[in-house]
């Protein structure tokens, strides 16, 4: 079972980004930000093995702590710079993960500094639609 599980690269999870009310995407804003190819190439590779993951599981992804941010989860990877980064956000269904906000964390800061804030808001702007969420293209060689 295990041969095959390795060798199965079909797409188990749908990413979902936020987009603001301005028509902004935030996960492919955040990307397009990064300065060096690397890091970008990094995010792909990160989210296009997430994709294909049965289950999701630490220390790729861990629940935020404190009351105020129960429910919410972050994926975790580290680039060429060794700095943590993040992607925050919450399962919408089984195979479903919304993703609200990136940012880096290092050495207790975070950046951008709101990033756990802006989830609250972020989601709160979904549920009143005052904002949207669309497919996060996730390329799998297929």
């Amino acid at each position: 079972m295990g041969i095959y599980e390795k060798s199965d690269d079909r797409v188990k999870w749908k990413l979902l980004e936020y987009v603001s009310p301005s028509g902004r995407p935030a996960i492919e804003n955040w990307r397009d930000d990064f300065v060096t190819a690397t890091r970008k190439a990094d995010l792909d590779v990160f989210l296009r093995n997430m994709v294909k993951k049965s289950d999701w599981v630490p220390p790729d992804i861990t629940s935020l702590k404190g009351k105020h941010l129960k429910g919410f989860r972050e994926l975790r990877w580290r680039s060429d710079d060794g700095v943590p980064y993040r992607i925050g956000g919450y399962f919408s269904a089984d195979d479903e993960f919304v993703m609200l906000i990136g940012w880096t964390h290092n050495k207790k800061k975070y950046d951008p500094p709101a990033a756990l804030d802006t989830l609250i808001t972020r989601r709160r702007n979904l549920a009143n639609k005052e904002a949207t969420l669309r497919e996060y293209k996730v390329f799998t060689g297929h």
